[in-house]
C-alpha cells in the first residue's frame, strides 16, 4: 500500500482493508504508521545481517562473509520495490525529517552497526585490522554501491546483470580486504620503478 499509494494516502483504513484485518488489529500491533513503516524497514534490513551474526561469522572467513552480504546487498538495493521504497523514504523525509531520521535508524544504520560490529569481532580475531569498524563499515559500503543505485533510479545506466554485480562485489571485498589486511603488505611496484 505504502508503495502503491505513497505514504500519505496509505492510510491505517486502507491498510486494514488491504490484509483483511480490523484496524484495532493493526494498531495493537504497530502504535502508528510509522511504527509500522519503520517496521517494514527493519524487516528488509533484518535478512541481509543474519549472516553477519558471530555463529555465521566463526564457520566462515571474511573474504566469503564478505562477498556473499556484498552480493546480496546490491541485488537487494537494486529491486524494482527497493527502489520504489528508496524514492518513497527520500520523499517522506523531506516532507517529515524526523521521519526520516527514524528510518535510517531501522534500515541502513542497523545494517552499518552490526557491519561494524562483525568487523570488529574479525579484528579481535586478527583476521582484519580496523581501528574505527563504524567509518570501515560505511566505507565497505560506499566502496560497493557507488553512484550504482543512483544511476539506476534516474535511468543513466540499465540493471547490472548477476555476473556483474558478483564482479564489482569481489573488487569492493578484495580493495577493501587489501586495505585492513592485519600484516603490512608491500605496495605494488610499479612497471620500470625499479623498487
Amino acid at each position: 500500500m505504502f508503495l502503491d499509494r505513497g505514504y500519505e494516502a496509505a492510510s491505517m483504513d486502507v491498510i486494514a482493508a488491504e490484509a483483511k484485518v480490523s484496524k484495532q488489529t493493526i494498531y495493537n500491533h504497530f502504535h502508528s504508521k510509522d511504527e509500522l513503516f519503520k517496521a517494514i524497514i527493519s524487516d528488509m534490513t533484518t535478512a541481509l545481517v543474519i549472516p553477519l551474526s558471530i555463529s555465521e561469522a566463526a564457520a566462515s572467513t571474511p573474504q566469503k562473509l564478505l562477498q556473499s552480504f556484498a552480493c546480496d546487498l546490491l541485488k537487494l538495493m537494486l529491486t524494482p520495490s527497493s527502489l520504489a521504497m528508496y524514492r518513497l523514504i527520500v520523499a517522506e523525509s523531506a516532507r517529515v525529517p524526523e521521519l526520516g531520521a527514524t528510518l535510517y535508524a531501522a534500515g541502513a544504520g542497523q545494517l552499518l552497526h552490526k557491519l561494524a560490529g562483525y568487523l570488529e569481532w574479525e579484528t579481535k580475531r586478527g583476521r582484519l585490522a580496523i581501528e574505527n569498524t563504524e567509518s570501515a563499515a560505511e566505507l565497505f559500503v560506499g566502496m560497493l554501491t557507488g553512484r550504482l543505485r543512483f544511476r539506476v533510479l534516474v535511468g543513466d545506466c540499465e540493471m547490472p546483470s548477476d555476473a556483474e554485480l558478483k564482479e564489482r562485489a569481489t573488487v569492493a571485498v578484495s580493495c577493501f580486504l587489501t586495505l585492513f589486511a592485519p600484516v603490512n603488505i608491500e605496495p605494488m611496484r610499479r612497471p620500470g620503478s625499479g623498487r
